[in-house]
């Protein structure tokens, strides 16, 4: 673990909601404007504003482009109603920091709860690429993070027990943690590909964490963590590092450097798994409860390492079983001596290649049944230990499958049988006795692998077909289509909107317009949320009403008048008039031709012209067409342009909100004011005292003592000197000046 600047964006959006009565899609596109409705055909711009507008079970689908902004993430699902931000379907969507300030963290989850966010690109992050803050139940899927200064993922908090429930799968992180590039952090002080820290409840899988110049994987000062299934190589210090943290599964890794000298500390590959117990400012949490099982490590400093660093405190009840370490460029297996206990090591293979194999400590620890081989176990050694060659495929490869055992390996059906460990690296069940190391080629049956996320959407609906069932419905057909798990529904667009989801493959469409024309096109979905690309579009127009006989007009709209005047507008309001069948609306005429036509009975004409002088008459229509003889006139002159001296002040900013906080500095941010003429600039207030004034709607506060609260708020001013009220105030507290070490 390293110095942690830490990072608070505040972003203020949805309230909390236990339910919703039916789900929503908004769409973003880089085409959209954030006011719009979030439609797909008319789509919002920025995927903070697609976040701030989803409540519990919408979804969020981001069309391909590149998005260069902050995206930030309050959303509040349910586990029941979890919000998803996605990409939309066949389309990658970028986003990227190119340009922003220094402290910015690209993707910020601020405080949010049950959100997944999957299918992107984040790349050129200036601070974090996706940062998760004080959040639960946040799952980051199948997204590619690279280019950040500082970690590619980070999710973490600045006090215990507030992240909780964070889901890290199928993500591709690669070449971050740019300001260590040159090993010039060697002391200590960088980041890691991806860390979870401060965290109870932690799933790290699938993923693909490389050339980054920090950790690939890190977990600190976590509870109740699962680490599988990922491939992490050639990064900085240590492949996957554990530092202060219990309860932790680390299972069917692989571990391996391909000798690229970028990414060397003190001229040699980074460590393999490795753990220790730094120094953190909230307290200590010895390490305890690990189970390290089923990986493949290759090419590492040491194969698997426990250090004495700073707080210390040892292995306790840990179990390191059944993995294959290959070559290690000090000790294949070191563990500095501290106060261990209950903790055991056994049924591993260790094939040395011209290092050290062991420099370990023996109390409380127990060694037994590994393999060795390339060296002395020295005092590693254990009951029922084998020295042998393992016979492994193609040792020195770096695949798994280059570390399968050969039907002549000594390593076979020699093991102990471990209730912590079930399956090997490959998902082969191990029953019998066990094989050493991380592959099961003896008496073992193959097991359903463990389940990865589908990613897969359905195929496209094809022949969609639409024909008019009447005045008010159209009728809509296609043929059904494939997926690799399961279609489960059809996402039914008319005139670009999303208008209902079903499971068949046909649908009315009612409560249609007489003689109007429709477009459609379907999509197909699955359970895990994938949306297939849209059908043909197939429109239709429904029929005609049958001529009724209706030639009766309604009656003239009566006692039209004018109610308030302004220099640009004119309001009127009539009576409403009657009909045998029904008025359906109203044309106003301004000065003898028809402006408008409305359903209401008042009606504001704006965009006129000051001190000018306009007539208006109403007539009222029914649904035959029907037009009534027009109302009374009514007349009025809109106001003069007279100037007045300025005596109104700006508007409260709004949504203030803490930026980047670092041990000395705080950015703040907020929406801008609004004036009658202009805001001239903005007055921030600490602690209630005025400090300074801004240009713009970001400040930032330096000089600040670490660890320390502070609270701001921040007015508007206009050129005639008016001042607003302050907003409503906030707080923040500076990081406290910690450091850790790093000697790993």
């Amino acid at each position: 673990m390293r110095f942690w600047n830490a990072v608070v964006a505040v972003m203020f959006s949805a309230a909390l909601f236990t339910g919703t009565a039916s789900a929503a899609t908004y769409y973003v596109s880089p085409s959209g404007n954030d006011a719009n409705p979030g439609t797909l055909a008319s789509p919002f711009k920025t995927i903070s504003k697609g976040a701030a507008a989803a409540l519990p079970g919408d979804m969020v689908q981001v069309r391909a482009g590149v998005y260069n902004q902050q995206v930030s993430i309050g959303s509040k699902g349910t586990a029941a109603g979890r919000v998803t931000i996605r990409n939309y379907a066949g389309e990658t969507p970028v986003i990227d920091g190119t340009g922003l300030a220094s402290s910015t963290d690209l993707v910020i989850f601020y405080k949010a709860a049950y959100v997944d966010f999957q299918g992107f690109e984040v790349r050129n992050a200036p601070h974090i690429g996706i940062c998760v803050y004080g959040a639960q139940g946040i799952r980051i899927l199948n997204n590619t993070v690279y280019n950040s200064q500082r970690n590619g993922i980070y999710a973490g908090y600045s006090a215990l027990n507030v992240n909780s429930d964070i889901t890290v799968t199928n993500n591709d992180v690669h070449d971050n943690v740019l300001e260590n590039q040159f090993s010039q952090m060697s002391g200590g002080g960088w980041a890691s590909g991806i860390s979870v820290t401060i965290t109870n409840g932690a799933t790290i899988t699938n993923n693909r964490s490389y050339r980054n110049h920090g950790e690939g994987i890190e977990v600190g000062l976590t509870n109740n963590a699962l680490v599988e299934n990922n491939v992490s190589y050639d990064n900085f210090s240590c492949n996957i590092y554990l530092d202060s943290s219990r309860v932790v599964t680390v299972n069917r890794n692989l571990v391996f450097n391909t000798g690229i000298a970028a990414y060397y500390r003190f001229g040699e590959p980074a460590g393999g798994i490795g753990t220790a117990n730094e120094t953190w400012s909230l307290g200590t949490n010895p390490t305890a409860g690990l189970i390290i099982t089923n990986n493949i490590v290759v090419n590492s400093r040491w194969g698997f390492y426990y250090g004495n660093f700073e707080v210390g405190g040892g292995l306790t009840n840990c179990v390191i079983a059944n993995n294959t370490f290959y070559k290690g460029w000090e000790a294949l297996i070191k563990i500095d001596n501290d106060a261990h206990s209950g903790t055991v090591v056994e049924n591993n293979i260790f094939d040395q290649v011209g290092g050290v194999m062991s420099s370990v400590a023996t109390n409380g620890i127990t060694y037994r049944s590994n393999l060795w081989y390339g060296g002395n176990a020295g005092s590693a050694a254990g009951a029922g230990d084998i020295t042998a060659n393992p016979m492994l495929a193609n040792a020195g490869g770096t695949t798994a499958a280059d570390y399968k055992l050969q039907s002549n390996s000594p390593a076979l059906a020699v093991g102990t049988i471990l209730s912590a460990v079930t399956n090997d690296y490959f998902g082969v069940a191990r029953f019998g006795t066990f094989d050493i190391g991380a592959h099961q080629l003896g008496s073992g049956s193959a097991v359903t692998p463990v389940p990865t996320l589908d990613t897969t959407a359905p195929s496209t609906p094809a022949s969609l077909a639409a024909a008019p069932a009447g005045t008010s419905t159209i009728t809509l057909t296609w043929s059904a289509s494939t997926d690799n798990v399961g279609v489960t529904g059809y996402r039914i667009t008319r005139n670009g909107a999303d208008i209902t989801t079903i499971a068949g493959t046909s649908y009315t469409d009612g409560g249609l317009a007489a003689s109007t024309t429709y477009s459609y096109a379907v999509r197909a979905v699955d359970a895990a949320g994938n949306v297939s690309g849209a059908s043909n579009t197939a429109a239709a127009t429904t029929s005609a009403i049958t001529p009724t006989g209706d030639t009766q007009a309604p009656s003239a709209p009566a006692s039209l008048r004018v109610g308030s005047v302004t220099t640009s507008a004119i309001t009127l309001a009539w009576n409403a008039a009657t009909d045998n069948i029904g008025v359906t609306g109203y044309r106003i005429a301004r000065n003898g031709v028809d402006v408008a036509t409305i359903t209401g009975t008042s009606y504001t004409d704006g965009g006129l012209a000051a001190s000018t002088t306009y007539s208006y008459a109403v007539r009222a229509i029914d649904a035959a067409g029907n037009v009534s003889v027009a109302s009374n006139a009514a007349t009025a002159t809109t106001s003069a342009a007279t100037p007045t001296t300025d005596t109104q002040a700006p508007s409260v900013p709004g949504s203030l909100r803490v930026g980047s906080v670092t041990a000395s500095a705080i950015t703040l941010a907020w929406n801008a004011a609004t004036d009658n003429t202009a805001v001239a600039g903005y007055r921030i207030y600490r602690n209630g005292v005025f400090v300074a004034t801004a240009a713009t709607t970001t400040w930032t506060d330096s000089g600040l003592t670490a660890a320390t609260t502070y609270s701001y708020s921040a007015a508007a001013y206009d050129a005639a000197g008016n001042v607003s009220a302050q907003s409503a105030a906030i707080s923040a507290t500076t990081a406290a000046s910690k450091y850790h070490g790093a000697r790993h």
